[in-house]
């Protein structure tokens, strides 16, 4: 990732802070060929050492390269446009304002056992009033297979207008708040005939 020094961040608050907001991405692997897959994480943080959890259905061909290797995650957080004009500097371009997070680690296959104990511990962050027999549980558990990965390194991209003066930043962030339109899932299914707001 092309990464200049002043978006870059290497501070374990903020980026614990970032994955506590953010858990959405993909998993990359590339032993032998390039896969990805897009999934929620779940994070567990042990002091400073971080692991995180996932699952993939047992026909994904990405798992089958995934036990004792080296894999990567990319968690994007929230971003939005930037119009050049907003800066007030006639040499200015329109940009795009993101952030991220990469985490890297290698990745472990988990039994079928632990996988139920995921998809468990998983639900009960997502939905703890959902209630599922535990035969269901075990089926499901016959269709996919855990992934714990143990994380070596962690840096986070904030692309935030850094570069920028403070009172080009003011204006940019007049503008956002002026003018950025947060695209929701739910905007998102309307917005493809999926969905109809009451």
């Amino acid at each position: 990732m092309y990464l200049p020094k002043h978006f870059q961040s290497e501070d374990l608050d903020q980026i614990r802070s970032f994955l506590q907001q953010h858990y959405f991405g993909l998993l990359l692997s590339n032993s032998p060929d390039l896969y990805y897959s897009p999934l929620p994480f779940l994070m567990d943080w042990q002091d400073d050492h971080l692991t995180v959890f996932c699952h993939l259905a047992r026909n994904n061909p990405q798992l089958k390269q995934l036990n004792e290797q080296q894999v990567q995650i990319v968690i994007m957080g929230p971003h939005a446009f930037v119009a050049a004009d907003c800066y007030g500097d006639a040499q200015a371009v329109s940009t795009w304002n993101y952030s991220l997070v990469e985490l890297k680690g290698t990745a472990f296959t988990l039994d079928k056992e632990q996988t139920l104990a995921l998809v468990r511990k998983q639900e009960s962050f997502s939905a703890p009033d959902m209630l599922q027999s535990a035969d269901y549980q075990q089926k499901l558990v016959n269709g996919i297979c855990g992934v714990r990965i143990e994380i070596s390194s962690m840096i986070g991209k904030m692309k935030l207008s850094q570069n920028k003066s403070a009172e080009q930043r003011q204006k940019v962030g007049d503008y956002l708040q002026a003018t950025e339109q947060p695209q929701s899932v739910w905007q998102l299914m309307q917005q493809l005939a999926l969905y109809q707001k009451n």
